[in-house]
């Protein structure tokens, strides 16, 4: 499993190209404002094939170039309880990133389910719901890689927000309990925001502060 990362747009967002081989099949992850240009470049230098845009979540900074992707036929994938934010991206989001510009919308290809599986080439992804931060948050964990793509339920020193529209600190509470018994400690997670690379038991301690 190869992991590219880069931070964009007004809020920090991490996207994230995620291929199964040089060559081979990947992941768009979360294309937030102003990545495209980056991720075309990395998609170039791995020389790899998108299969998918994969949401973490529904949140603007997270959705905000799926039209762009999806004008190419690239399918996008998103956790149930946050479709409807890809068709209009998070109507509230005046108030939480100072009026951004309109944002096309896409109809998502696929909605997850907590328990799915999707793959990319060789790779294989667990889909765990983990709602809080919003209905759909969803972590993908690839038990082979020993790692996992978390969006927003946790970070290397937080845990994301929970008072936006629609965010739930108890679901939060229970996401991140059930995370941390079902995921091996040892596994390296790619969050939505700040550094990645860090494992899930490093990061727990500064989660636990929050729970």
């Amino acid at each position: 499993m190869i992991v590219r990362g880069g931070t964009f747009g007004p809020v920090a967002t991490n996207t994230y190209v995620v291929a199964d081989r040089e060559g081979g099949s990947a992941l768009i992850v979360d294309p937030a404002a102003g990545s495209s240009g980056w991720v075309a470049a990395a998609i170039d230098e791995m020389q790899v094939t998108p299969v998918a845009v994969l949401n973490t979540h529904g949140h603007w900074d997270h959705v905000v170039e799926n039209h762009i992707w999806d004008a190419q036929g690239i399918p996008v994938w998103v956790g149930r309880g946050d479709e409807e934010w890809l068709a209009a991206p998070a109507p509230f989001n005046p108030a939480l990133f100072g009026n951004p510009p309109p944002t096309p919308g896409v109809t998502p290809a696929a909605i997850l389910e907590d328990g799915d599986t999707i793959t990319c080439g060789d790779l294989v992804f667990h889909m765990i719901a983990a709602p809080g931060h919003s209905p759909g948050c969803q972590v993908a964990y690839n038990a082979d890689a020993g790692q996992a793509l978390v969006g927003d339920l946790i970070f290397a020193m937080g845990i994301g927000r929970t008072d936006f529209p629609r965010s739930s600190h108890d679901d939060m509470v229970r996401s991140l309990a059930r995370v941390f018994d079902e995921v091996p400690g040892d596994t390296v997670i790619y969050p939505g925001h700040d550094r990645w690379g860090v494992t899930l038991a490093q990061a727990e301690p500064y989660a636990r502060m929050f729970m």
